[in-house]
């Protein structure tokens, strides 16, 4: 029923974030569709922080590609979550490549306390990037994978991704700013970082290990 009122509000009113999104899909070689299931996405997907709740879940303006250089299947996509607070939207960025084999991780920004408490004390990633160190808290279920993941590179990626949380599973991973949609102009840098990423964590075990 939702999807038909919004079916027919698109009529009358028409959709502008849709035609935005079909303009960037067209510049950027990718596929679009209007609106897919949520249910439809990977369940280590599905089993990431973003997606927690029981309430209504919808995806709408959903692009897709595949992309050879890493030879993986990149999507983008709003994520809407009907909570008791209302309707949120996040934009999500995908990317599913067998050659990530990621153990199940999330990195997010601290909070104003966490913030706070990096003012007075720091954790190993300060060996890294201390300015990463402040903005950001990383769990995982496996630590020295993240140990040899997280090197200067990746945390001076991180470090314009401001507000930006990344999570990973398996061949899975998402790039989002949690209760945000993603202005079209914003929308290549974000992509594009989230390739960098994806070609750090492939490509470059250096010798940046904390």
């Amino acid at each position: 029923m939702i999807d038909f009122l919004d079916d027919i509000g698109d009529l009358i009113f028409g959709n502008k974030r849709y035609e935005s999104l079909k303009h960037f899909a067209n510049s950027k070689q990718f596929q679009i569709r209007k609106k897919v299931k949520a249910e439809k996405l990977p369940i280590e997907v599905q089993r990431m922080q973003f997606y927690e709740g029981k309430k209504r879940k919808s995806i709408k303006g959903y692009l897709f590609k595949k992309d050879l250089e890493f030879n993986s299947f990149n999507q983008i996509f709003d994520y809407q979550y009907s909570g008791d607070l209302g309707t949120s939207t996040t934009t999500i960025f995908l990317f599913d490549c067998d050659s990530l084999e990621l153990p199940s991780f999330i990195i997010k920004p601290k909070g104003g306390f966490g913030k706070l408490g990096s003012i007075f004390s720091s954790s190993e990633w300060s060996n890294v990037s201390s300015e990463f160190d402040k903005g950001f808290g990383v769990e995982s279920s496996n630590m020295n994978f993240m140990r040899t993941t997280v090197t200067i590179q990746f945390a001076e990626v991180m470090l314009g991704l401001k507000n930006f949380t990344v999570e990973g599973a398996g061949s899975y991973l998402v790039l989002y700013n949690r209760n945000s949609k993603v202005d079209i102009v914003d929308m290549d840098n974000v992509y594009d970082s989230g390739k960098e990423l994806m070609d750090i964590i492939i490509n470059d075990h250096s010798s940046e290990i904390v």
